[in-house]
């Protein structure tokens, strides 16, 4: 009795960090989607009035290492309620942002806290569940993420035409709050878990996780960036039908995180990387292909299929690169903020790329096989870390054998 007790609030905690995480990730999407009404209200241009998607990205990917960094001795829960609390905060000044400015700084605090929040989450939900079930835990909290990435901009869309953008920025102070106070109710209670001699990866290994993850990111943002573009082009997508793609994006996303959760507890989190980076890379080629010669119905159903094997493969990383990073037997906090920090640098890298990949080629398709290549590089260094470490494992068993 006691311990389904315990699984059933473990259970609670997780599912509590993974609201808190749909509510972080949705805030980073909702200046894109309430944009135009935020430059109207502080006499800005929307171009201009975009900077604070800049500056949330900037402080999540080098804030939030920061706080990490400034608050290694602070207790688990002490963190999550601390960042958390200030997120709140953050977006309670975004709400009554009297100007630009003012708007920007309460943006780059809030990307900051968030990231600090996420990873801590990451950890926690980790932390909480026995070793084989890790990674359903931690995909439990990027399917929040996913999730708040991919209806963020429709709900503030709708939210902000029905009530303006500052009440949709109050909601989100209000939610945040409540998942401080959930949270405070519910401290997480770590599993006692040593870890294996086996788990501990030395110092470049970790370089390489955190490679891959900007390699994957660049890839992946390549091509997404320019997501409107390639289906209109593929399938004749305007508003509505982009609306729909980016649903089944996000269904698929969900689908494809709670798969490699499974798949990383039953197989370790190298086969679920590379089965992920490899849907991925498939399907960004696929619609290239699509883009290049494909027209009519069979296009739109082409483009369909890809964006919802894509969404499914590219929301299946996230969750093997935690558990490599949090087998590594280093700073669990700081390793989860540093591959947020490689993805969100790979998500501005990927824009650039995809940009002067349109510009020079004006050509979408162009602009999908540069992804899929991106991709491809990634998949490779996961081959590469997987060999060494199989060599390394029987260069140890041999001298073993040696030494008896």
């Amino acid at each position: 009795m006691a311990a389904t007790i315990l699984r059933a609030v473990t259970r609670r905690r997780v599912a509590l960090l993974a609201l808190a995480a749909f509510v972080v990730a949705s805030d980073a999407t909702l200046v894109a989607a309430l944009l135009r009404q935020i430059a109207g209200t502080l006499s800005a241009s929307p171009a201009t009035a975009g900077q604070a998607v800049t500056v949330y990205a900037a402080g999540y990917a080098l804030g939030a290492p920061l706080i990490i960094r400034a608050a290694r001795r602070a207790r688990q829960e002490r963190l999550l309620a601390g960042s958390l609390g200030v997120f709140a905060a953050a977006n309670a000044a975004t709400a009554a942002a009297p100007s630009l400015a003012a708007l920007l700084g309460a943006r780059i605090a809030a990307g900051a806290c968030g990231g600090a929040f996420m990873a801590a989450a990451a950890v926690t939900a980790g932390e909480s569940v026995a070793p084989s079930q890790r990674g359903r835990a931690l995909a439990v909290i990027v399917g929040g993420s996913s999730a708040g990435t991919a209806f963020g901009v429709p709900l503030g869309t709708v939210a902000g035409g029905a009530i303006g953008w500052r009440p949709v920025f109050v909601g989100v102070t209000a939610v945040a709050v409540l998942a401080v106070a959930a949270t405070a109710c519910h401290p997480p209670k770590p599993q006692s878990m040593p870890t294996p001699a086996h788990t501990a990866i030395p110092r470049r290994s970790v370089l390489l996780t955190l490679a891959t993850t900007l390699l994957w990111a660049t890839g992946s943002f390549t091509f997404f960036t320019y997501v409107g573009v390639v289906l209109h082009q593929t399938a004749s997508a305007g508003p509505s039908g982009l609306a729909g793609f980016l649903l089944a994006f996000g269904f698929a996303g969900l689908a494809g995180a709670a798969a490699a959760g499974w798949l990383v507890d039953k197989t370790g989190p190298v086969p679920a990387l590379a089965w992920g980076l490899t849907l991925t890379t498939l399907s960004l080629a696929g619609l290239g292909v699509i883009a290049a010669v494909a027209a009519g119905p069979a296009a739109v159903i082409g483009s369909g299929a890809a964006i919802a094997t894509y969404g499914f493969g590219t929301w299946a990383i996230t969750p093997p690169q935690q558990q490599r990073l949090l087998s590594s037997g280093g700073n669990d906090r700081l390793l989860l903020s540093l591959n947020a920090s490689a993805l969100y640098a790979g998500a501005g890298l990927g824009g650039a790329i995809g940009g002067l990949t349109l510009a020079v080629s004006r050509n979408t398709a162009a602009v999908c096989w540069t992804a899929a290549g991106i991709e491809l590089a990634a998949l490779t260094l996961v081959g590469q870390a997987s060999c060494r470490k199989r060599i390394g494992s029987s260069g140890s068993e041999a001298a073993g054998d040696l030494g008896a």
